[in-house]
């Protein structure tokens, strides 16, 4: 993949990164206003329907920077997994034990579901069925989509990654439902991973440029909002035809980048956050007419999270890896990643 010409931090890809995490929030936004009267909620149907995709979307992007990363000068399976390492596990670790003390105090669970088994199954990031924060499955698929990328990618290439999305993908789909052990490694949430990979094989050697951008997107939109009528298998093809088009894009507006930089932060925290609101409402008797009040007051108490936990804890980490990684290719004469900011 010498011959790229896509580089830098992607911006488009940081608004996609904000789009999933904003699309996951508000399909989950239900469970923290139960509370309230659901016919005062002025529920936008689209998203509470179909706002899970953002998980596909994640994972599509993940597929397409797997390839991105491994195509920079001085990239190796170490460096590699050692800077996912440092991007995921220290803010799960964080968000396991705040789900924990939640759990001590009967919020969102109660006490006897603080195991230690599934807590050290949660800080591991092991396959289980829930973890303590129940988003973190997905992570799951992330953590073990990360090892085989660093096997097979130095082994064959892209292609090769693709051709065992793929494989994946249809092995795992005809022999569900599994156990997640056996599901981390096969099931049909490797399509989406998959529409990365092929998202990036189809837009590596172009430049960034807004018509192509805009027709991507504009047929990405038209397959998911129709596509799905035909097949569920149109999710991945839409992913894929969104991913291409937000990585030519040349530029994206600051505020919704900034968005993307903290969009883990939104994923991990949203959930902790939401346990709490039916919690308090019940112990305080919030009016139940307010419920979309608080909808969008979640929204900026999530962002207010992520936003802090980007700003003191991830990326503290994410320099201090860098930097870690950065003498330790120095040491052995191995030429740095020109471009660590991609580990977000």
């Amino acid at each position: 993949m010498a011959g790229t010409q896509l580089h830098g931090r992607l911006p488009g890809i940081q608004v996609g990164r904000a789009i999933a995490a904003l699309g996951v929030f508000y399909f989950h936004t239900h469970l923290a206003l139960n509370y309230f009267d659901p016919a005062r909620l002025y529920t936008w149907k689209f998203l509470a329907d179909r706002g899970a995709a953002g998980v596909d979307l994640f994972f599509a992007i993940s597929g397409f920077i797997v390839c991105y990363v491994s195509s920079t000068p001085g990239y190796t399976p170490f460096s590699f997994l050692a800077k996912r390492f440092f991007r995921i596990y220290p803010l799960n670790a964080l968000a396991t034990l705040v789900m924990i003390m939640l759990f001590s105090r009967s919020i969102g669970g109660p006490p006897h579901e603080i195991e230690l088994g599934r807590v050290l199954r949660s800080l591991l990031i092991v396959p289980q069925q829930t973890p303590m924060n129940a988003v973190g499955w997905t992570l799951e698929y992330e953590v073990v989509f990360y090892l085989v990328s660093a096997i097979l990618i130095p082994l064959g290439g892209v292609r090769l990654l693709l051709l065992w999305c793929v494989a994946a993908a249809a092995i795992g789909t005809e022999i569900a439902p599994q156990p997640p052990i056996i599901a981390r490694f096969g099931d049909d949430h490797y399509a989406s991973f998959a529409a990365g990979v092929f998202a990036y094989m189809m837009v590596s050697r172009l430049s960034p440029r807004w018509s192509s951008s805009l027709v991507l997107l504009v047929l990405a939109i038209v397959t998911y909002v129709y596509g799905l009528n035909v097949s569920y298998w149109m999710t991945p093809v839409a992913c894929c035809l969104a991913v291409s088009g937000m990585a030519l894009l040349p530029s994206a507006p600051r505020p919704f980048v900034k968005l993307g930089d903290i969009s883990y932060g939104l994923y991990v925290w949203h959930w902790p956050v939401f346990m709490i609101l039916p919690w308090l409402a019940y112990r305080k008797q919030f009016d139940p007419a307010n419920g979309e009040l608080w909808r969008w007051f979640l929204l900026v108490a999530v962002v207010a999270v992520a936003s802090a936990s980007w700003m003191w804890f991830e990326r503290p980490i994410n320099r201090w890896a860098a930097r870690w990684l950065a003498l330790r290719s120095k040491g052995r004469d191995v030429p740095g990643d020109p471009s660590p900011e991609v580990i977000r």
